[in-house]
């Protein structure tokens, strides 16, 4: 697909020369944008570019300011998880926990209105 400083397009023809608009334009701080966000530009450089995404004439001038930035972005991973090991107080919280629904878990599922306290003969 063609894009902004794509100098190779259907035909053969050089569209690097080709006027900008001001769609081109913004779609070119999208990217820088994206990069910046992903640690691939830090606070100057973005603001640089994005001046000159600005100030740009054609799709070659555009081409330049995104050339080192891939494509694609790069695949999310999953924040790395600490884990802390537990202590004894907090597993035998964790054990009356469970012990404690388990044992009132009898008591809420028979009661007949399905309510989770059970009825009271008046």
């Amino acid at each position: 697909m063609a894009g902004p400083g794509n100098e190779v397009a259907a035909g053969g023809q050089d569209h690097g020369r080709l006027r900008a608009s001001r769609a081109d334009r913004e779609q070119v701080i999208d990217v820088l944008k994206t990069a910046f966000v992903q640690g691939r530009l830090d606070r100057d450089e973005f603001d640089l570019r994005a001046g000159q995404a600005l100030a740009a004439r054609t799709y070659a001038d555009l081409a330049v300011l995104t050339a080192d930035i891939p494509i694609r972005p790069a695949e999310a991973r999953p924040p790395e998880v600490a884990w802390a090991p537990l202590n004894k107080r907090t597993v035998a919280a964790m054990t009356g926990a469970t012990a404690a629904f388990v044992a009132i878990d009898p008591l809420l599922s028979h009661t007949p209105d399905g309510s989770p306290l059970p009825c009271r003969s008046s």
